[in-house]
């Protein structure tokens, strides 16, 4: 027999080829029935039961359980939650389990966070935090977790297993955004000017017209009705020791009433730099305050009473008990007396009126006229710049200068805070962030840039760092408890929000209340509000399902559906109305006809 090398070398060729093939057809496909009998086995819960919408994403937690669970020490099972919807599977973070039959073997395995550990025959309890981004149509999403299976070099991936089919409920979705912006401190940083207008009244008169000083009074028109820019007024009224302190405050409040009336009007009519009744009635914007005025007010005035009786005056005053005792005191001194009451009393029968408006004197106003003709000859200091800036009256004038401000002094952080106030009222978030940004680096102890950045970051959905921003300006001494509600909420810490969320009616209230648990105390609060939406009803139902009153729920149903038609789409495909999807009052209620009359929305 003759020995051939060459077919040899094709014959160990051949065998190399062929017993991978053939080891991968014998090699075993199964994994272990147990393991397989405890996956399909497996208990799970979502917390809380009904995941809801938060920001741009969905956090909720899945508690795993497996018990019985006969495993070689091998054994590795991986679990993937997954969210089914629009024909569309979204794989969350997936948990692995390894097999361990005593935690001395592998004490480090213990602390992973990544991987849990089973104990044989034992029951085992996990939670999985987990978050889904937030897509429209995900309200009627289901749950299903994939499981695969590892023994050694063999695995086996089981069937879906379901999960949750109740969806993710969105009503946070509804928060309407009520976020502030803090503007600087004018009068700190000198950028305007403060003028005080004191308008004396008769005694017992309350009418602007019977002002005893109509000079001052016209002065006060003639500022209200300049072109400069109006940031704040405040307005102190007060009245003279004479007779009961309850109807001096009604007088000083009347007082103050009609004066805010008047400034009213004149800010909704002004010729230049007319205000929206939005700017003129924004919480802060004109603000009132009534100071007593006592017989121990008199005291300091003594000392300009060109009189010998003066000291004794003072000192009887001081050593009487009383505002009564005081006021006899005083009388017995009677010619003196009747001085204070012609000359002193009608001095704090007064309405004090502190205006902070922003510079527009005629040099600034040239100074104006120069920019405009492209006139930079003279480098304007920045302060100056920034006055001139809120002089100007067009919009695109104050940003070309706080632009130029920002270039000829990049380390004040005023112009890129100014800029980032008329960014963000554009809704040009992210410009807004990049000033802000600059503003809170060059000034870290600005607590309005914070909050401004904070706000801004808001609006973008970054409610993380949002509230760390509004954490800082409030340690800083500029808390705005209506931004920190509305991003605790946003947050899903809707106990946080409603600490700090202002006690009116509102429908965040109500959302935050619903968020917390507190389904009845919402249905009260949408119930005080007026007047009432398609969107008040809606919620109504929302609260409603919290309770499980399905008659409620139809009813506010179908009122909002009747007053808005587009609410049909929303209430048929909203988790929270899941579990009524097969009840016919519910189903009844969302078939109104198309032409069915609108209510509600006049």
């Amino acid at each position: 027999m003759n020995f051939q090398p060459a077919k040899l070398l094709w014959a160990v060729w051949a065998l190399t080829m062929v017993t991978p093939l053939w080891a991968q057809k014998t090699a075993p496909l199964q994994v272990s029935k147990s393991v397989t009998e405890s996956c399909r086995n497996a208990s799970f819960r979502t917390v809380p039961a009904l995941p809801f919408r938060v920001g741009d994403s969905i956090p909720f937690s899945i508690v795993i359980g497996l018990k019985n669970f006969d495993f070689d020490q091998n054994t590795q099972v991986v679990v993937t939650p997954e969210v089914h919807y629009r024909n569309k599977a979204v794989a969350l973070q997936p948990m692995r389990f390894k097999a361990l039959a005593n935690r001395n073997l592998n004490p480090e395995l213990w602390e992973d966070t990544v991987m849990a550990s089973l104990v044989r025959r034992g029951e085992n309890l996990f939670e999985h935090a987990v978050q889904v981004p937030y897509e429209e149509g995900i309200e009627s999403a289901t749950l299903e977790a994939r499981f695969t299976v590892i023994e050694g070099k063999t695995s086996r991936e089981l069937p879906l297993v379901r999960i949750s089919s109740a969806g993710f409920s969105s009503f946070a979705r509804f928060l309407e955004p009520t976020l502030e912006l803090m503007d600087l401190d004018y009068e700190k940083e000198k950028l305007c000017i403060k003028e005080i207008h004191t308008i004396n009244f008769p005694a017992g008169r309350y009418e602007v017209g019977d002002a005893l000083n109509q000079g001052a009074f016209q002065q006060l028109l003639a500022t209200l009705q300049s072109p400069r820019e109006i940031l704040e007024i405040k307005i102190t009224g007060s009245a003279s020791p004479e007779g009961e302190s309850s109807n001096n405050e009604n007088l000083a409040y009347k007082r103050m009433e009609n004066l805010s009336k008047t400034i009213v009007r004149e800010l909704l009519g002004r010729k230049q730099n007319a205000m929206a009744s939005s700017e003129v009635f924004a919480d802060g914007f004109v603000t009132t305050r009534w100071v007593q005025q006592t017989w121990d007010s008199i005291v300091p005035m003594l000392s300009g009473l060109r009189s010998s009786n003066a000291p004794k005056i003072k000192a009887a005053l001081v050593a009487a008990e009383g505002q009564e005792a005081k006021k006899k005191a005083a009388e017995k001194f009677s010619s003196d007396y009747q001085r204070m009451v012609n000359d002193w009393f009608p001095a704090m029968r007064s309405c004090r009126v502190e205006i902070l408006s922003t510079p527009s004197d005629q040099s600034i106003l040239n100074d104006l006229k120069a920019f405009a003709k492209g006139s930079t000859k003279n480098q304007w200091p920045a302060t100056r710049m920034i006055q001139m800036a809120l002089a100007a009256e067009s919009e695109q004038t104050s940003m070309e200068l706080y632009r130029k401000a920002a270039t000829w002094y990049p380390e004040d952080y005023r112009a890129h805070f100014k800029l980032g106030m008329l960014h963000y009222r554009n809704n040009r978030l992210t410009e807004a962030e990049n000033r802000f940004q600059q503003a809170v680096i060059l000034n870290p102890k600005s607590a309005e840039s914070k909050n401004n950045l904070g706000a801004t970051l808001s609006q973008l959905n970054r409610f993380g760092e949002a509230m760390s921003l509004f954490k800082a300006a409030a340690v800083q001494g500029r808390s705005s408890s209506i931004n920190q509600s509305y991003v605790a909420a946003r947050l899903g810490h809707f106990g946080d929000a409603l600490e700090t969320m202002d006690q009116e009616p509102s429908h965040n209230r109500a959302l935050c209340q619903i968020g917390a648990g507190q389904a009845y105390e919402a249905i009260a609060t949408l119930q005080a509000i007026e007047p009432r939406q398609a969107l008040t009803a809606y919620l109504t139902a929302i609260a409603a399902t919290r309770i499980n009153d399905i008659a409620l729920v139809c009813e506010q149903v179908r009122i909002a559906i009747q007053s808005d038609l587009t609410m049909r789409e929303w209430a048929k495909k909203e988790a929270d109305f899941h579990p009524y999807r097969t009840n016919a009052q519910f189903r009844e209620a969302i078939k109104l006809p198309p032409d069915s009359q609108r209510v509600g929305n006049d």
